[in-house]
């Protein structure tokens, strides 16, 4: 039976992925609001991608969320949102590794936002947005699609560091190969490679006792 989400209460939802500097299509929230209810009560909920689409046009009537002009489809704060928070200089949550939850997309835009109004010029935006969902395309493939640990901070050096902790499933490189996939230990590797170009620092350690990966990277920071 499917988790009871009322209108107000997916509304209520929405108003908050947005709060968080989240950015994407329908299909980007819908995804993210079955994500944040099965993480909190294991269940999916009963809402459907037509009754999302509704909450964005409403507030976007409202004038809380604008289209991108890139992509109409797409929707995003708009600069004089009831919606938008204070940012600090760190953030630390949990998502799903799974990939039908587009995790990517998540941290790609709650990062990208949370960087902008940390002044962080938008070139390095770039990189460090691109170098970290490589690190979450790496947790949501070899992990167990389930509990993904974020954690960031720009401390008062200007030094940004990442923390990302998840479970890593079991996999048979041999098996993978054989399906036809693409070497797995090579995809790892290539991620890995991008990370150590556009961070200062990366660190990747398998924490064997208890099955998880543990990622640490950092850059240091030019300011506009």
């Amino acid at each position: 039976m499917a988790f009871l989400l009322s209108q107000s209460e997916l509304e209520k939802e929405i108003k908050t992925l947005f709060s968080l500097g989240l950015s994407g299509n329908a299909k980007d929230f819908f995804s993210w609001i079955q994500m944040e209810v099965f993480r909190k009560f294991k269940d999916l909920p009963n809402t459907n991608l037509e009754t999302v689409q509704d909450i964005l046009n409403h507030l976007q009537s409202n004038e809380d969320i604008v289209t991108n002009p890139f992509d109409p489809r797409e929707y995003n704060l708009s600069e004089k949102s009831s919606l938008a928070r204070k940012v600090g200089s760190s953030e630390k949550y949990v998502i799903l590794g799974a990939l039908e939850y587009n995790p990517m997309q998540y941290v790609r835009t709650r990062l990208d936002y949370f960087l902008k109004y940390n002044l962080v010029i938008e070139d390095l935006r770039m990189d460090l947005c691109i170098a970290t969902v490589e690190a979450v395309e790496n947790a949501a493939k070899y992990g167990d699609g389930l509990n993904v640990e974020i954690n960031y901070q720009i401390d008062k050096s200007k030094l940004f560091t990442i923390e990302v902790l998840n479970t890593v499933k079991d996999f048979n490189l041999e098996d993978d190969i054989q399906r036809g996939k693409f070497s797995s230990t090579a995809t790892l590797m290539r991620g890995m490679m991008v990370m150590q170009k556009l961070f200062d620092a990366v660190d990747l350690e398998i924490l064997d006792n208890r099955k998880q990966a543990y990622l640490k990277a950092s850059r240091k920071l030019s300011l506009s």
